[in-house]
């Protein structure tokens, strides 16, 4: 028995809209560059990929489309006991660029120089 033209046909054409929208939603979280709006968001100097662009984005797209269950199921997976609501606080943040990693935060604070630049020769350890 062979499914009708018809239901192939819708079946077909729906999986290519999902392919595509798919491909356009990686393409705009990874390889777009920032918009004016995005940067000053993140409050960035560094070109048109600033720090935090793509999580920004990934969470844009959570807070846009995800429902209510999903911040519990994020929540169970986190290690530590964290609400729900703890989770959508954190990721309506993240999608207005509030949040940026540790390391990518400008607190002030001068950086930290290490001896290890000073050393001269090799870098490694020789056993003798």
């Amino acid at each position: 028995m062979q499914i009708p033209f018809t239901l192939r046909l819708a079946y077909h054409g729906f999986r290519a809209v999902l392919r595509a929208g798919l491909l356009f939603l990686i393409a705009w979280i990874f390889l777009i560059p920032a918009s004016a709006t995005e940067i000053t968001a993140l409050g960035a100097r560094d070109g048109p990929y600033p720090a935090g662009l793509r999580m920004m984005r990934a969470a844009r797209v959570v807070v846009a489309t995800a429902p209510p269950e999903t911040y519990n199921l994020i929540a169970m997976g986190l290690p530590r006991d964290v609400s729900p609501l703890m989770v959508r606080i954190a990721m309506i943040q993240m999608a207005a660029g509030n949040v940026l990693p540790a390391s990518t935060r400008g607190n002030g604070m001068p950086s930290i120089e290490s001896d290890r630049d000073n050393i001269e020769g090799p870098r490694f350890i020789k056993i003798d």
